[in-house]
């Protein structure tokens, strides 16, 4: 009886340091601070702290997972009282420009390590972007809101913190390629953190 406790207790153990040795699927929820870029970033000068993404991962090898992004970054700043000029048109005052920026993705990461705490990995996700600009001054409002086909590239890691959860920290960044109502290109940097939680 007791070769067969001992037996038994080492094929559980060994299960389970299997189980803890592969990439696992996992919901992750982040907190994000962007970064406008090319006309975004000519757009909005400042950076964001007010974003978050829900990501969902599934392993279908030990060190690939693929899934879906969905996000949300709203970008603000206050620009100084000045004459501002779009098409034929000159106004002066204060503007007050927001963009909303939503990607839906969906996307793979692949991990370069899973039998460590440490698990850096590389990314890319392909989908939509909705952007939402505009630009208040006085009684006066344009709004821009196209949809962009958009491309993800993304690096970062995650560290377990238990069995059953992991730290990340990842870097992204968002191509929306030029659509609709705005003639250039939209993109963004975002830098983001949290929690992971494997199913």
């Amino acid at each position: 009886m007791k070769k067969f406790i001992a037996i038994a207790v080492l094929v559980i153990t060994a299960s389970f340091q299997n189980a803890y040795c592969q990439q696992a699927d996992y919901f992750s929820i982040q907190y994000a601070v962007s970064f406008g870029t090319g006309d975004l970033g000519d757009f909005i000068s400042k950076p964001s702290f007010r974003g978050g993404l829900l990501e969902y991962r599934k392993a279908v090898k030990d060190n690939l997972l693929v899934g879906v992004d969905a996000g949300w970054n709203v970008l603000y700043e206050k620009k100084d009282y000045d004459s501002y000029t779009a098409g034929t048109e000159t106004l002066s005052g204060i503007q007050y420009r927001t963009q909303n920026e939503i990607p839906l993705l969906i996307a793979a990461d692949y991990f370069f390590s899973v039998d460590q705490p440490f698990k850096p990995y590389g990314g890319l996700g392909i989908g939509t972007l909705y952007s939402e600009r505009t630009t208040d001054m006085g009684t006066w409002r344009i709004e821009e809101n196209p949809w962009h086909f958009a491309l993800k590239p993304e690096v970062g890691f995650l560290y377990e913190i238990s069995y059953s959860t992991s730290f990340k920290l990842a870097a992204k960044y968002y191509h929306g390629f030029q659509a609709g109502e705005l003639s250039e290109p939209q993109g963004y940097i975002s830098i983001s953190t949290g929690i992971a939680i494997h199913l």
